[in-house]
């Protein structure tokens, strides 16, 4: 029975693929073990292309089965060390261990592939781009998970269907300052949506500031012009925390307080850095990486599709997640 719960709790509903919380499981102890032992770590990003007029010209009971097709397909040309998430929406990841990163780019063109030539009901033809990064000496998850969501931007918009392998990195000791030297933007995409245009706004919001602080940064304006931008930064992420809040009490969302008490956390950490980054102790980078990925990576990306599903319209809610489509 233990068994039987902990196989539920990291499985994606939909799909059978892992869900989010057991990939960054599994990259938590495959990282370890490539700083124990030497082993090469690959990560692949996996983005169904066109995935929104899929759900809009057929309806979602079709999406969800381009879904559960791709991920067979998917789980059957990986081989059986590698581990296939579903990342969120039409996202997926493989984590391939002992793997470098010319035989990951392969093992990518592969899958392209496998998905280009294989027939799905209804839609017929579906492609998917790839982004594909090696694990680097010295760098976080969120780090590395940024370089993969950056080459698989450039698949995406190179025109799609196609793999991007993320440049080799170098040493950088702590990984600290990584982030402003590689990361170039953060990059708003469909799968990101919840389906609620205040919360959808403040999140785009955040994404501008963002990459307004990065091209600062990167241009080498003034002090006084960043710490413009700074100010402008804290004043946004709390009034969207603030919108959020409101938004997802009236919808219900039973974990809303637990919710408004990662809020207060961020924004207490957003003043002391602020006060620091003032104060002349801290960089104008570290500033940027508070918000790409304490902010963006893991909370908006993680904590807050939590409550997507209290948000989505109901038609989007009429096939229920697990329940089998007209592929499975």
């Amino acid at each position: 029975m233990v068994v039987e719960l902990e196989q539920v709790a990291s499985t994606d509903r939909l799909t059978g693929a892992w869900n989010r919380r057991r990939l960054e499981e599994s990259v938590q102890s495959e990282m370890e073990r490539m700083v124990r032992y030497g082993h090469s770590l690959c990560l692949l990003l996996i983005d169904v292309d066109h995935f929104k007029p899929i759900n809009d010209q057929y309806g979602h009971a079709v999406g969800d089965a381009v879904l559960q097709r791709l991920t067979a397909l998917l789980q059957a040309a990986l081989r059986k060390v590698d581990s296939l998430s579903r990342w969120g929406g039409e996202e997926f990841a493989v984590l391939c261990p002992n793997t470098a990163r010319a035989t990951a780019a392969a093992a990518a063109e592969r899958l392209r592939q496998e998905v280009a030539n294989a027939h799905f009901a209804t839609v017929g033809r579906v492609s998917v781009s790839i982004g594909v990064a090696e694990c680097a000496a010295g760098e976080s998850w969120d780090e590395w998970f940024a370089r993969a969501d950056a080459a698989l931007y450039r698949a995406k918009s190179g025109g799609r269907n196609q793999v991007q392998v993320a440049p080799e990195v170098p040493c950088h000791g702590d990984g600290k300052g990584y982030v402003v030297a590689n990361f170039v933007q953060l990059v708003w995409r469909s799968a990101y949506e919840c389906g609620n245009e205040i919360v959808d706004r403040g999140h785009r919001q955040l994404f501008a500031d963002a990459n307004r602080l990065l091209s600062a940064i990167l241009t080498d304006q003034s002090a006084d012009e960043i710490g413009t931008i700074v100010d402008r930064l804290l004043s946004d992420v709390v009034e969207h925390f603030r919108d959020e809040e409101a938004v997802i009490t009236a919808a219900g969302f039973p974990a809303a307080g637990e919710h408004l008490l990662l809020h207060r956390a961020l924004t207490a950490e957003a003043h002391r850095l602020l006060d620091h980054y003032r104060g002349g102790t801290r960089a104008a980078g570290d500033v940027f990486q508070f918000l790409a990925y304490e902010v963006v990576t893991k909370h908006m990306l993680g904590a807050d599709r939590m409550f997507f599903d209290f948000l989505r319209p109901p038609e989007a809610a009429m096939n229920p997640a697990g329940q089998a489509g007209p592929l499975a």
